[in-house]
């Protein structure tokens, strides 16, 4: 289950309200045009469908079906029955009886969860299955699924029980305090509506009572009919024959006799203010939301295009002001945040929110309503205004440029997102001309206009939520109104805007000529040196018009670091980071920056150091420039690291609160055995002898030279054209030799069978990690066999642990194979279930493994091999998957000859290879067994 919440262009922001009517009356009510690369049509039964052809992936479709009902339609006696009825979908129908749907899409490669999905809503229920490949048999099965999901599911008593307990299951990974936080949440947020009574994973007293079947059956019937379904398609796919496929498979359905009409619910209006204050051992930070409910305004008209472009604009400024008075001395917040979402209801919620420190709620509170009102008595300045509209403009233009590369899955989003939430589906060259002439036309008064209705003091449709750690001492609410409130009498002075009218760098180096030129004809790849010792690698890629990705890396990191010096060293690049470049600051180098599509920062990890970030092709001189500054003028910002300290122990002191955070924290330690060079949550105490002038010298210990660092930039470059700027600002960085390399400590996890309980859960419920380490070789071909391993064991453990037992919701296996410090693997295995199953789903797990040791299923092997050539097939067309490939060749000492091999690799593993390997590898009595437990 999951819920939308709207974000930047593609969610629309809700309407603008006129300041006066004569403005009004002049919004253009023409209705924003559908793309008109979407099909769109309604068959007499109602059942409509949207297509759409695409080739990126060039063999895939995507699939996807709405049915335009959700958790709010239940009756009393059905909670929980939609998201139930959606698990059903996948447990029997007519073409696919038991789990046979699953294992057929699998043997295509598949991945139910991760391609394999749907989700359940208060309003809506969504189906996603994407094919890998258009073949008469791939869209038969399709169809044969989609047309089962309206009229032929079995929905048989014996499969419906079984379910019950997985429901069950999955129920449980939800409580903890993020449920505490609902349950004392919502009667705010859906206040006297039925939205809060119909939260889509149910009453688990209705879920799992037998004998109440034929009330999911009769919600089938319902709702899941033709006039509230829509099927999406986009992809490479022959539209006369999909459409034929289409009426085929829905045009002969009927809707029932007598059904029920759809209702859509609203929230009710409040005429005062919803307070609570909620204190809880579980959470980690203090924060204050103030919240207004709005009419939700659909995005129909170019009026309310027009409205959303204006939205989009008033939120990148009034953000952009609340994070730089989160940068000043003596803040009144650690951050802040302010801007309107979609809510369920037909409702928007303008939300202003602010991390506070705890015993400064009230100030912080005020401080927040200060900064707002701050803005609604003065308004914004034309410098903001003018920054803002540059960088939507920006944005649009290279959204547009992308146009040609969207994958058919992003397509498929916009589309879905239009059916669900009612947003636009124009045309991106529609949406550029539409965007850029509007901003060309917004004024300042346009802006205002938005304050007005965002920010005010009414307390009509208000809710105020403070979240605080259990021991902090709190204001009243009273106490906090009043707070709120007391601002209005305040003489609040007009916000001052600092301006940068400076270039980055007044004076460039000097280019350096390149000493060896390679070229890798196989890979498309261009290795260049340059004698003080960097090298770059560079793939020209056409996968996206305008984006390029560029990283560092050479061997060393924080292992180098003295164990005195350790916190220093591991902080470092996050400290000096935070303190600008050259004679800039940090919030100085953000107006430089702005409008660029440009981002770069330096990093120091246990082993490695170097850079990582991306830009446009017209803005990669900005971040070369940027690179070249971090590793030669670094800057100390001695107010910053002051207040950054200040802020991370508010952060911190209260971390390890969260059951999973201490878990993570402790499972890290002990396979550091507990030393010295864990990097763990610092504590406040810790955090007080950290240096800035230690962590700056080890900074510059490791960035003052740039001696055996390797580049590696991947995107939309011309290599020629871009080597000048490589020689100038690469070739010209400080070389002296350096160490380069790690240091190895001989830090080992424990040897042997551990199981370590930490018993932290204040609810009934248990999450379990096995791990198993130990030496193992790092060759590409050792890494794919591992890789399969684990997915054959999530396969195995989910037939196991979830369908068979109903004892876990989401069992799985991941694998690692690490270079550093030493040639390793690492094998998890992770699931949460009752603490009265927990040893019982232990003991299923080596009962699968000792299976999988026995021999290996063919068919199993067959569909991890499946999946992973149809994810490297899609992987290979994106520039963040050749970087990393970069990247690893270089590090690993891998070459041509091992790219070209992968998928014969693939190919060429056997299930008696996999077999021995399980046998080696995941020995019962070298493992460990981390519990994260209810308190005792």
């Amino acid at each position: 289950m999951k819920y939308h919440i709207s974000t930047y262009f593609c969610v629309v922001f809700f309407a603008l309200f006129f300041a006066h009517e004569a403005k009004a009356q002049s919004i253009d009510p023409t209705p924003i045009p559908l793309n008109p690369a979407v099909i769109k049509k309604t068959l007499p039964n109602g059942f409509t469908y949207f297509l759409q052809h695409n080739s990126i992936p060039q063999k895939q479709v995507q699939m996807r079906m709405v049915i335009k009902a959700g958790s709010i339609l239940e009756t009393e006696e059905q909670r929980g029955f939609a998201h139930f009825l959606e698990h059903m979908v996948f447990n029997g129908s007519k073409h696919f009886p038991d789990n046979s749907l699953i294992d057929y899409l699998q043997s295509i490669g598949v991945e139910f969860g991760a391609d394999l999905n749907a989700y359940t809503g208060y309003d809506e229920t969504v189906y996603m299955l994407p094919l890998p490949n258009a073949q008469k048999e791939t869209l038969d099965k399709a169809f044969y699924f989609f047309g089962d999901l309206l009229s032929g599911l079995t929905l048989n008593t014996a499969d419906i029980d079984s379910e019950r307990d997985i429901i069950l299951e999955e129920w449980r990974t939800t409580i903890g305090l993020s449920e505490r936080l609902k349950q004392a949440m919502y009667p705010l947020l859906y206040h006297d509506s039925r939205y809060l009574h119909r939260r889509p994973i149910g009453r688990m007293e209705v879920v799992t009572k037998q004998g109440n079947d034929e009330e999911l059956r009769k919600f089938y019937r319902s709702w899941y009919r033709p006039d509230l379904a829509t099927l999406i398609v986009v992809g490479n796919f022959d539209q006369e024959n999909m459409e034929q496929r289409i009426q085929a498979t829905f045009g002969h359905l009927q809707n029932p006799e007598n059904a029920p009409e759809r209702k859509y619910y609203t929230l009710p209006k409040h005429s005062h203010t919803l307070v609570k204050i909620i204190k809880d051992k579980e959470i980690t930070s203090t924060s204050v939301k103030i919240i207004r409910k709005l009419p939700h305004r659909p995005e129909e008209t170019l009026g309310d295009l027009r409205r959303s472009v204006a939205n989009i604009v008033y939120t990148y400024m009034i953000n952009q002001r609340l994070t730089d008075i989160a940068q000043q001395n003596n803040a009144p917040y650690m951050y802040a945040q302010s801007y309107a979402s979609s809510a369920p209801g037909k409702t928007e919620r303008y939300m202003s929110l602010a991390t506070v420190k705890a015993d400064l709620i009230l100030e912080g509170t005020q401080g927040l309503m200060r900064e707002l009102l701050r803005i609604k008595k003065h308004g914004f300045t034309q410098a903001e205004l003018d920054r803002k509209k540059e960088v939507l403009y920006a944005d649009v233009e290279r959204m547009a440029q992308e146009g040609d590369k969207l994958s058919s899955a992003q397509i498929m989003e916009g589309i879905s997102n239009h059916i669900v939430y009612g947003e636009e589906n124009a045309s991106l060259s529609f949406k550029k001309e539409f965007v850029q002439t509007v901003l060309d036309e917004i004024t300042l008064e346009d802006i205002q206009a938005l304050v007005n209705q965002y920010l005010n003091q009414s307390e009509d449709n208000r809710v105020i939520l403070v979240t605080t750690p259990e021991d902090t001492q709190t204001p009243s609410e009273q106490e906090l109104l009043a707070a709120i409130e007391n601002i209005d009498t305040e003489s609040l002075q007009a916000y001052v805007d600092m301006n940068v009218d400076e270039p980055l760098m007044e004076t460039k180096p000097e280019s350096k000529p390149i000493v060896k030129e390679t070229f890798y004809e196989k890979m498309g790849i261009t290795t260049i040196e340059f004698a003080n010792g960097v090298s770059v690698a560079l793939k020209p890629t056409d996968f996206k018009n305008d984006e390029i990705r560029f990283s560092s890396l050479r061997e060393g990191g924080y292992s180098l670091a003295t164990v005195d010096n350790f916190d220093n060293a591991s902080m470092a690049a996050t400290l000096v980071n935070g303190g600008g470049l050259s004679k800039f600051n940090a919030m100085q180098i953000d107006r430089i920056t702005s409008g660029k599509q440009v981002y770069v920062a330096p990093y120091i990890h246990r082993y490695t150091e170097g850079v990582s970030g991306f830009s446009s092709k017209q803005d990669f001189e900005t971040l070369l420039q940027l690179t070249y500054l971090s590793y030669t003028e670094p800057r100390k910002d001695v107010d910053r690291f002051v207040q950054f300290i200040e802020n991370k122990k508010e952060y911190n002191r209260n971390s390890l609160n969260s059951p999973d955070s201490y878990f993570t924290d402790q499972v890290n330690k002990v396979m550091m055995q507990n030393s010295p060079r864990t990097a763990t949550l610092l504590t406040p105490k810790q955090l007080d002898k950290l240096s800035l002038d230690k962590a700056f010298d080890f900074y510059q210990s490791r960035f003052g030279s740039a001696y055996g660092t390797r580049f590696f930039m991947v995107g939309s470059f011309c290599v020629d054209s871009v080597k000048p700027l490589l020689a100038q600002y690469l070739g010209s960085l400080p070389g002296d030799k350096i160490n380069t390399s790690y240091t190895d400590h001989g830090i080992r996890p424990p040897k042997g069978a551990h199981r370590y309980d930490f018993p932290r859960n204040t609810v009934d419920k248990s999450k379990m990690l096995m791990r198993f380490t130990g030496a193992y070789p790092s060759t590409q071909k050792s890494r794919i066999e591992m890789g399969l391993l684990s997915d054959l064991l999530t396969i195995r453990l989910n037939q196991k642990l979830r369908e068979e037992m109903g004892g876990a919701y989401s069992p799985y296996a991941s694998s690692t194979v690490l270079q550093r410090p030493y040639s390793s693997y690492r094998m998890d295995i992770y699931f949460t279930g009752s603490p009265a199953n927990i040893d019982a789903l232990v003991d299923a797990t080596f009962g699968q493994i000792k299976e999988m040791q026995k021999g290996i299923k063919a068919e199993n092997l067959a569909k991890v091999k499946k999946a992973w050539l149809k994810n490297r097939e899609g992987s290979l067309k994106t520039n963040g998957y050749w970087r990393r490939v970069l990247e690893d060749q270089w590090t690993r000492g891998e070459d041509e000859q091992d790219f070209e091999r992968f998928e014969e690799q693939i190919q060429e593993v056997t299930a008696k290879r996999l077999s021995k390997l399980a046998k080696k590898y995941l020995n019962k009595k070298n493992h460990l067994q981390f519990i994260l437990s209810p308190e005792i």
